[in-house]
C-alpha cells in the first residue's frame, strides 16, 4: 500500500459493538480511494480486549493497537504515533462518517496549508424519544452544525469564535502535531489532566486544549461544512441528570484549559465570593424557571468554578514554537 494522504484514528474503550461496526461499515463505503486512506483503531483497555476481526472489512488498509493507559489524551497519542498520513482525523466510536468525509477533509486541508485542526457538521441520532428540554443541550452532546461556509481563523483576528472544532471528527494536521503538540503533552500531561479531564463520561476538553496548543503555534484553524458525521446517542444520554452534570463540568475545565493557555475570556475571581455570584446568577436567569433557564445557570456556575480555580493558578504552559 502506498503510503496514506489521510489517517483515521478510532480511539475506543468497552465500546458498543454495533454501534462501532456500523462506523466501520461507513469507513468502508468512503468516496475516497482505499489506498488513500488508513483506518488504525486503538483498545484503550477494552475488557475483553478487541481482536483483530473487529476491524471489520477490508483489513488491508486497517489496523489494531492497544493503549493501556486511559484516556483519549493517550489514545490519540498512541494512534498518531502508530499512522504515517500528512493528515489525522480522530473519530469517535460512536460518530458515523458521510461518504464524503474523508474527501471533503483532504480537499479542505489541501487547499489551507496553515490550517492544523478543523471540524464539520455532527448531527444526532437518538436511541430514543427526543426530550423537549435536550434542544436547549444539544451543544454538550457533541452536536455542532455552523452553517453551509468554511470558515478559517487564527490568533490576532478578534474574538474567539464558538465554531473550533471538538473532539468527535477531529482533523489535524501532522505537521502541527508532531513534533509541537506531541512534545506540549510529553512535557505537561500531567497538567492536562489537571486542567483539561474530569472522567470518561463526566467531561473532558483535551481536544481543546490540542486546538489551543496549535492556534498559539501560530497555526490556524477551520470548520468543514462537507465533513459530516452522525452521533448516535444513546437514552442514557438523554437522562436529565446526565446533562445537569456535563454542563458545569465542561464549563468549568473550558475556563482552565483556556487560562493554561493564557486565553482567558475573563479574568480570575477570587474563590470567597463564587457563591454568591452563582447565586446572584441564580436570580438573574430565573433559574426555576425552564430547564433552558436552568441550563444557562448551569453553565455560568461552571464557568464561575473555573475562574476561582484559576485564581491561584498562573498560565501554566509556555508559548510553542511557531511552525
Amino acid at each position: 500500500m502506498n503510503s496514506p494522504i489521510i489517517s483515521v484514528v478510532i480511539p475506543t474503550r468497552n465500546p458498543d459493538r454495533n454501534r462501532l461496526g456500523e462506523v466501520l461499515a461507513a469507513l468502508g463505503q468512503q468516496s475516497l480511494s482505499a489506498d488513500a486512506w488508513e483506518l488504525c483503531l486503538v483498545d484503550n483497555g477494552s475488557t475483553p480486549s478487541l481482536q483483530p476481526k473487529d476491524l471489520g472489512a477490508n483489513p488491508g488498509n486497517r489496523h489494531l493497537v492497544t493503549e493501556p493507559r486511559a484516556g483519549l489524551l493517550w489514545a490519540r497519542l498512541c494512534g498518531l504515533h502508530a499512522t504515517h498520513g500528512e493528515y489525522v482525523v480522530f473519530i469517535d466510536d460512536d460518530t458515523v462518517p458521510d461518504r464524503n468525509f474523508l474527501q471533503a477533509a483532504v480537499n479542505f486541508m489541501s487547499a489551507r496549508p496553515m490550517v492544523a485542526t478543523a471540524g464539520g457538521i455532527i448531527s444526532g441520532r437518538f436511541a430514543g424519544p427526543k426530550p423537549e428540554w435536550i434542544e436547549s443541550a444539544l451543544w454538550c452532546l457533541a452536536l455542532r452544525d455552523n452553517g453551509a461556509e468554511p470558515r478559517e481563523w487564527s490568533l490576532g483576528e478578534g474574538s474567539f469564535p464558538s465554531w473550533t472544532p471538538i473532539g468527535a471528527g477531529l482533523l489535524t494536521r501532522r505537521a502541527a502535531l508532531e513534533p509541537g503538540y506531541v512534545t506540549h503533552i510529553e512535557n505537561n500531561w500531567q497538567a492536562i489532566e489537571t486542567n483539561s479531564w474530569i472522567g470518561q463520561g463526566a467531561g473532558g476538553v483535551e481536544d481543546k486544549d490540542l486546538v489551543l496548543h496549535c492556534l498559539r503555534a501560530g497555526w490556524s484553524t477551520g470548520y468543514v461544512p462537507d465533513m459530516k458525521l452522525t452521533h448516535i446517542i444513546p437514552t442514557s444520554r438523554l437522562e436529565r441528570s446526565y446533562i445537569e452534570r456535563l454542563i458545569p463540568n465542561l464549563e468549568r475545565i473550558w475556563m482552565r484549559t483556556l487560562h493554561a493557555h493564557a486565553l482567558d475570556e475573563h479574568p480570575p475571581i477570587h474563590p470567597f465570593t463564587l457563591w454568591l455570584r452563582q447565586i446572584k446568577a441564580w436570580v438573574v436567569m430565573r433559574a426555576w424557571s425552564s430547564p433552558a433557564a436552568r441550563f444557562s445557570w448551569l453553565s455560568s456556575c461552571g464557568r464561575l468554578r473555573g475562574l476561582a480555580d484559576n485564581y491561584r493558578n498562573p498560565a501554566c504552559y509556555p508559548a510553542p514554537k511557531k511552525p
